[in-house]
């Protein structure tokens, strides 16, 4: 399975999660001037931003380890231009990361939501 392909299944779980959880999903996969969102999620008057990030080891470190914070500027300037695009400008604003690890063995899968994993300014 290639990256790409892995990444887009890690994102769909990480959606049916959000859904199972009680949110919205706005919007997957958005782009704004290069930069994608990988989903836009809403629960009660707050608007989520999840980056998603997937693991098929242990080797690597914690998939959260990779939004940095070049990763953190991508997603935040995104952000701005959904909120602008869409008029949301007086929602809460929140930044998730969803971790998706597939456990040893192949046998199973770990999802794990970082609800504001970072904020604007970090």
């Amino acid at each position: 399975m290639s990256t790409r392909s892995t990444g887009s299944l890690a994102e769909r779980l990480a959606a049916l999660f959000l859904e199972m959880s009680g949110y919205a999903i706005l919007e997957t996969g958005y782009r704004f001037h290069g930069k994608e969102l990988d989903i836009v999620a809403a629960t009660g008057s707050t608007v989520a931003f999840v980056e998603v990030k997937f693991r098929s080891g242990g080797g690597k470190g914690a998939p959260r380890e990779s939004v940095d914070a070049r990763k953190r500027r991508h997603i935040v300037f995104a952000a701005k231009g959904f909120l602008a695009e869409h008029r949301l400008d007086g929602r809460r604003l929140r930044f998730d990361v969803i971790e998706v690890v597939l456990l040893r063995g192949g046998l199973g899968l770990r999802v794990e939501h970082l609800t504001a994993a970072f904020g604007v300014d970090s």
